[in-house]
């Protein structure tokens, strides 16, 4: 059997963050032709621009509720924000958890936030000098689920202060869908804290042990600057639409080399503000915010900790799945249509349709049979992008804009059991390694 490589060992933290990098901004509606953008293509790209209006902000009244505090929670951020203060001159991280109301019962979620309670029992033994400040955040869709949004909420915020009770812990309750939503109701109060960093992870997904202590190490080896994202593995459903997509994103290895909205950590100035009604996809905005044409490696401020991984499943239901895509390539769309062109260009090229021979490079880095299939692949991918892409030129230059992204969630959110961590070797052992998930 073979046995897991060594973490490395943790580094100091940093005094303080070091110096931020680069941003980069989308550009505005009534945008004029940039230099070395091409008639064409500032045509193309602005029409489709103006074929996606929804609302400018994600902002919604959000209720924040602390232990031991009014049961009805307060609407202020400032007021949530003096209840968390954190000691000054250390470089405190924010970690959100997002759900809603209607995803399962209470006893699944406290099944599942208190997984998280162990990652935070983790991050903050190893990393003692680092103020961790969790956010569980709670949607509902009318009154009635408003009241059990907050009974759950103090539920979850009473098996905190019992479990680690040194934890400072806040609930939001606050209407959906959208989880932007919850994230932006955090990161309002992250940037009062000072806080140098804020995480988020799906309520879908498994971390492995240690995962998030992992990312805390590498984000502040970093001088918590950038993004850095756990390594995902995947599983897959009874569906048959989860077993063929997973053995086409194996062959085709998707936009997958940068950190995902299922669990990353960021520095707190790529979100400063929130992130904006236009953007649905929280690591499409975070990576094009980070992504930097001009250096060797153009993803250097998105690191995927190979320690760090979370486990998931792919796909789901076929007609859920469909929904799913179609979500995914408007994300993707809109991403090409606001953001400076050299961004854009590289994560057409390199990111998301990497390996389409003939308009990019040929992948033989797995043989020529992997690289034509890798090729056929995204070809039928490029087609479906396409197609989305046309309807949103057509409602740009109509002037009939889509108001809005649907909201396309899974509704099969059975727990995923990760197989144990291999056991090192020993004397008598024999025989093949047992399989593994596959990566990606």
């Amino acid at each position: 059997m073979t046995s897991e490589p060594a973490a490395p060992a943790a580094p100091r933290p940093p005094a303080r963050p070091g110096p931020p990098v680069p941003l980069n901004r989308p550009l505005g509606p009534g945008r004029r032709r940039p230099a070395g953008e091409g008639p064409l293509t500032h045509h193309l790209r602005r029409t489709m621009a103006r074929g996606f209006r929804p609302p400018a902000s994600w902002d919604v009244p959000v209720r924040y509720v602390l232990p031991g505090r009014p049961q009805d929670g307060t609407g202020r951020p400032e007021q949530a924000a003096a209840a968390l203060r954190t000691p000054p001159g250390r470089p405190g991280i924010a970690m959100v958890v997002p759900t809603y109301v209607t995803r399962t019962g209470l006893a699944r979620q406290r099944e599942w936030f208190g997984a998280l309670l162990d990652q935070a029992a983790t991050a903050a033994g190893d990393h003692p000098r680092v103020p961790l400040v969790l956010f569980v955040g709670m949607q509902w869709s009318s009154a009635g689920e408003e009241a059990e949004s907050l009974r759950r909420l103090r539920v979850l915020l009473e098996d905190a202060r019992a479990r680690l009770p040194g934890l400072r812990v806040c609930g939001l309750s606050l209407p959906g869908p959208g989880k932007p939503r919850t994230l932006n109701g955090a990161i309002a109060v992250a940037e009062l804290l000072g806080c140098a960093g804020v995480g988020w992870a799906d309520d879908d997904v498994v971390l492995a042990e240690g995962c998030l202590s992992a990312l805390v190490r590498d984000f502040l080896a970093a001088g918590c600057r950038g993004a850095v994202g756990a390594t995902k593995i995947a599983h897959t459903h009874a569906y048959a639409t989860s077993r063929l997509l997973s053995r086409a994103k194996a062959i085709a290895a998707p936009a997958t080399g940068y950190p995902h909205g299922c669990c990353l950590l960021v520095a707190t100035d790529v979100v400063s503000g929130g992130l904006p009604g236009r953007y649905l996809s929280d690591d499409g905005y975070v990576c094009h915010r980070l992504l930097d044409p001009a250096l060797p490696d153009p993803l250097a401020h998105l690191r995927l900790v190979p320690d760090a991984r979370c486990h998931y499943y792919v796909a789901g239901p076929a007609g859920e799945t469909r929904r799913r895509i179609r979500r995914l390539l408007l994300n993707h769309l809109v991403d090409v249509a606001d953001w400076p062109l050299p961004v854009v260009r590289y994560y057409i090229g390199h990111v998301l349709f990497g390996g389409m021979w003939p308009l990019t490079g040929f992948d033989s880095s797995r043989g020529v049979r992997h690289g034509v299939q890798k090729a056929l692949i995204k070809w039928l991918y490029f087609a479906w992008f396409a197609g989305v892409g046309g309807e949103l030129y057509a409602r740009g230059l109509l002037g009939r804009p889509l108001r809005g992204i649907e909201w396309a969630p899974y509704s099969d959110i059975r727990r995923l059991t990760p197989p144990p961590p291999p056991s090192p070797p020993s004397s008598d052992a024999s025989g093949p390694s047992p399989s593994t998930p596959q990566e990606s």
